[in-house]
């Protein structure tokens, strides 16, 4: 076990955590506007998620089986598999944030600024980090008893419970267990760049659905969709054929053309007591 990895799983789990409840609390106090509107962003994500990621869990693998049965070629059925999870990932959350805005804003009495815009995609992809922090700290348990799981142990549990396990899938947990033994802090660190990229990708899709919802121009709701679906395919493509770094780097680059259109949007709009009667 290595203390510098067990520091760099506890700082990067923190900064995935504070980071969104510190930009949360800058707009909040830039902007004088309400924590509920975090909530409400928070909770958008958590609803969504729970119909979404039970979805992706039943369906992936025999999705992948049947892809691979209609497109020998295995780099084709990835192709597709990672478009179809994009697609998921786009069709769901996009929509969401317009009804949100559209509907449950309105009945809220929340003005639809766009600082408070701002402030729901922080909540949005910020209680996502969180979550994800979450499951680090998780792997970081694993991580410690790694060490402790021996083969005589596992051998033992499962006499225990009339050998449940087969002897391949002890094996199995052997491998995953020396393979997590393995683990390098730079094998960690790309996860947090990844999760800050995203909350970015966040606020920019929420401040384009709300343009969506402000300007009547329904193609920018079809065109968070169609960003949200090319990038999660992208990076779930990528990662399988040509590595993480190269995953992260079409992330960046996309990174960078939602910071511009988070300006440029941003601007459009005006300023923050934006007159929608105007409109």
């Amino acid at each position: 076990m290595d203390p510098l990895v067990v520091a760099t799983f506890i700082i990067v789990a923190a900064l995935e955590i504070l980071v969104p409840i510190v930009l949360g609390y800058l707009i909040v106090k830039k902007y004088s506007i309400s924590w509920k509107v975090f909530g409400l962003g928070a909770l958008g994500f958590i609803i969504v998620q729970i119909i979404h990621t039970p979805l992706v869990v039943v369906i992936q693998q025999p999705l992948l089986s049947s892809l691979r049965e209609v497109f020998p070629d295995g780099t084709i059925a990835l192709a597709a598999f990672s478009l179809v999870l994009g697609f998921l990932a786009g069709i769901f959350e996009e929509p969401a944030r317009y009804i949100i805005f559209r509907w449950i804003f309105p009945r809220l009495k929340i003005p639809l600024t766009r600082d408070r815009g701002l402030l729901f995609g922080a909540g949005w992809g910020g209680v996502e980090s969180i979550f994800v922090a979450i499951l680090l700290l998780l792997t970081l348990v694993s991580y410690l008893y790694a060490p402790l799981l021996t083969e005589e142990q596992l051998q033992a549990t499962n006499a225990s419970i009339d050998g449940t396990l087969t002897q391949e899938q002890i094996q199995q947990i052997l491998a995953q267990n020396e393979a997590l033994m393995q683990i390098t802090p730079f094998d960690i660190l790309p996860g947090l760049a990844e999760r800050m990229m995203t909350i970015i990708h966040h606020l920019a899709w929420t401040v384009m659905v709300l343009a969506a919802v402000i300007f009547s121009r329904h193609l920018l709701l079809v065109l968070a969709i169609i960003w949200h679906t090319g990038i999660d395919a992208l990076a779930v493509y990528l990662a399988q054929t040509s590595g993480i770094i190269t995953a992260e780097s079409a992330i960046f680059v996309s990174t960078l053309v939602a910071v511009v259109y988070l300006f440029w949007q941003w601007r459009r709009m005006g300023l923050s007591s934006y007159d929608q009667k105007n409109l």
